[in-house]
């Protein structure tokens, strides 16, 4: 018997069974009756204000971010995760410190105007995506994080792919390729930033 809940297709974080027991909702027993719910709790989310860069680039303000995009689903919203991942990441014992450097890293980037404000914002999603800090939603997570933060540097909404006239899925995985391509070759940032900006 097939798992109604275990996601299809690459790049997609496998709940582990554990954790889905902290799943808020009791109706749900689909994937899209997930995506939904999460997209409801995304859309309802009150953001009253964008932060300011420093407060953007505190690992405290990623996790309260976290929470407030996915709490009315998920009893774990805003808590690193407590086991391995099945894409990527690092081990979960590591996330905290990892996260930290990253944020440390980025107020560096900003400061010492090490990248153009587009790539700087890309090079700081890619890494808090290739960290996988949470359970589930990291992606989404890190595309609000970046705009905020590109926002900060006096640009533009990134539109991660909005422009394209594809799918749903052909977006996802035209995203999902330009993140494996930074993977391989830390200097390959232009799929990601035509992406973003297409």
């Amino acid at each position: 018997m097939t798992d109604p809940l275990a996601p299809v297709g690459d790049g997609h974080t496998q709940i582990p069974d554990d954790v889905r027991g902290q799943l808020i909702p009791t109706y749900i027993a689909t994937l899209a009756e997930l995506y939904e719910a999460e997209a409801e709790n995304i859309a309802s989310a009150t953001f009253s204000r964008r932060p300011a860069l420093d407060e953007l680039l505190d690992d405290g303000y990623l996790r309260e971010l976290h929470r407030a995009m996915f709490n009315k689903v998920w009893r774990w919203a805003g808590r690193y995760r407590q086991h391995d991942v099945n894409i990527g990441g690092v081990d979960w014992q590591e996330v905290p410190g990892r996260l930290r450097q990253l944020v440390d890293d980025t107020r560096f980037w900003v400061g010492a105007a090490t990248f153009q404000p587009d790539e700087l914002a890309l090079r700081f999603h890619h890494r808090l995506v290739q960290i996988h800090p949470f359970v589930n939603g990291n992606g989404r997570l890190g595309r609000f994080a970046a705009e905020y933060l590109v926002q900060g540097l006096d640009r533009p909404r990134f539109t991660w792919g909005i422009g394209l006239a594809v799918q749903r899925s052909e977006l996802r995985e035209r995203y999902r390729k330009a993140l494996q391509r930074l993977d391989a070759d830390r200097e390959n940032v232009e799929e990601l930033l035509a992406f973003a900006r297409s």
